[in-house]
C-alpha cells in the first residue's frame, strides 16, 4: 500500500478509536465534538510528517515564519484552556508558551561548534522541565530528585567527557531541545489539559509535543535521518519479526524467572485489546522510537563516531535509564528495557526506517499488557 494511503487509513483508525474512547454516558456532546476536531487536526499533522512531500515543503512554507506552527499549537491550547475553565490559567498558559517557543528559538540558532554560551543556555533551559513543578509548590521525594539529577547529568557528561574533536560536532542547542521535550513529557511537567476535558484519555500536550518535535527535527534538517515512512517492504517486516523473536527468547524467560512478568489470569475484551494496540503504537512505540532511535541514536552517531555496536549499546542504555521511574522492580525494568532498546535499534539500523522498530516496540508492549499483565 502506498505511503499516502496508509497515512489516511491510520488517521481514520486513530480518530475512530479516539471517538470510541471519548463517548461515555457522562461526556458532554459539545466537548466531544471540539476534542475530536482538535485530535483529528493534530493527528493529521503528526502522520503527515511521514509524507516526504509534506516534509520537504514545510521548511519552504515556514521560512521567515518558523514560529507559526508552534504559535498555532499554542493558540489551540489557549482556547481549550479557557473553554475548560482551567484553574491558574495564566500560569498554565505561560508555561505552555515556554514549552512551545523556547525549543523553536534554540533550534533556529543551532550551530556546530560548541561555545560557552551554548553550554550555559542549553543546560539552563532544562530547569523548566526538571524544576517548574517545584517552583509551583510540588514536593519531590528522594527518588524523583535523584532521577532528575541523573537526567540533567546526561547532558553535563556529554559536555565534560567528549573530546575536543567531538565537541566541534556537538550542536548542543539541538540535543538540549531534544532533552527539553523528552524531560517535559517524562517528568509530567506539561500542562495536563485533556481531550475531552472531563476524564479524557488523551492529553493535548502529549499529542502537540509529538507534532512540535517532528517540526523541530524538520527545522534542524534531521527529518531525513529519521526514515519516517509507512511504506514498508518484505525486508522491513522480516527484520521486525526476527528482532521481536530474538528479544522474546531472552525477555520472556528472564521476566518469568525474576517474577517481573506473570501470565494474565484473564484477557481483556477484543475492543480493549485493539484499543490498547492503537494507543501504544501512536503514543508510546512510535514517539519513543522517533526520540531514542531517530533523534538520540543518530545524534550520538554523528557526534561520537564510535563503532555501530558501541553506539547502539549506549543509546540502548539511555533508553533503559528512561524507564527507571517506572516502579516497581525498576532494576529489572532497566535491564529489560535496555535489552529491548538493542533489538529496537537493530531493527531501525537494518531497515533504515523508524516504523519497523516501532512495530517491534508495539508488539512487545502489547503482548506484555495483554498476556503478561498478571
Amino acid at each position: 500500500m502506498k505511503n499516502s494511503r496508509t497515512i489516511a487509513l491510520l488517521w481514520v483508525m486513530a480518530v475512530a478509536a479516539f471517538q470510541i474512547s471519548a463517548i461515555k454516558p457522562e461526556a458532554q456532546a459539545g466537548q466531544i465534538i471540539v476534542a475530536t476536531i482538535v485530535f483529528a487536526l493534530l493527528m493529521g499533522l503528526y502522520l503527515l510528517f511521514a509524507d516526504q512531500r509534506f516534509a520537504e515543503a514545510l521548511p519552504q512554507v515556514t521560512r521567515g515564519s518558523e514560529f507559526g506552527l508552534p504559535g498555532f499549537l499554542f493558540l489551540i491550547f489557549v482556547i481549550l484552556t479557557l473553554l475548560a475553565g482551567t484553574p491558574n490559567a495564566i500560569i498554565v498558559i505561560a508555561l505552555a508558551a515556554a514549552i512551545f517557543w523556547i525549543p523553536t528559538a534554540l533550534v533556529l540558532r543551532n550551530e556546530e561548534a560548541l561555545t560557552p554560551i551554548q553550554a550555559a543556555v542549553g543546560l539552563s533551559i532544562l530547569s523548566i522541565p526538571l524544576g517548574v513543578d517545584v517552583v509551583l509548590g510540588a514536593q519531590l521525594d528522594t527518588t524523583t530528585i535523584v532521577l532528575r539529577a541523573g537526567a540533567f547529568a546526561l547532558l553535563a557528561v556529554l559536555l565534560l567527557l567528549t573530546t575536543r574533536e567531538q565537541k566541534s560536532r556537538l550542536t548542543f542547542y539541538f540535543i538540549s531541545v531534544v532533552a527539553f521535550i523528552w524531560f517535559t513529557v517524562e517528568f509530567g511537567n506539561a500542562p495536563a489539559l485533556r481531550l475531552p476535558f472531563d476524564g479524557g484519555q488523551i492529553r493535548y500536550m502529549q499529542l502537540a509535543l509529538i507534532v512540535l518535535f517532528l517540526y523541530l527535527l524538520t527545522l534542524a534538517g534531521r527529518l531525513p535521518d529519521l526514515g519516517f515512512t509507512f511504506q514498508l517492504n518484505r525486508k522491513d517486516w522480516t527484520e521486525a519479526a526476527i528482532n521481536l523473536a530474538l528479544f522474546s527468547v531472552i525477555a520472556i524467560p528472564f521476566g518469568l524467572i525474576t517474577g517481573f512478568i506473570k501470565p494474565s489470569t484473564a484477557l481483556p475484551s477484543i475492543v480493549e485489546i485493539a484499543g490498547r494496540g492503537v494507543a501504544i503504537f501512536f503514543f508510546i512505540a512510535l514517539p519513543e522510537e522517533i526520540l531514542f532511535r531517530g533523534a538520540i541514536h543518530r545524534y550520538l552517531e554523528r557526534v561520537l563516531r564510535w563503532t555501530p555496536r558501541l553506539t547502539l549499546l549506549l543509546s540502548s542504555i539511555i533508553f533503559g535509564a528512561a524507564h527507571l521511574d517506572n516502579p516497581p522492580n525498576v532494576g529489572y525494568y532497566f535491564i529489560l528495557a535496555s535489552i529491548a532498546g538493542v533489538f529496537y535499534g537493530r531493527t531501525y539500523l537494518r531497515t533504515g526506517k523508524i516504523v519497523p522498530a516501532a512495530l517491534v516496540h508495539l508488539a512487545v508492549d502489547w503482548i506484555w499488557s495483554v498476556l503478561f499483565a498478571g
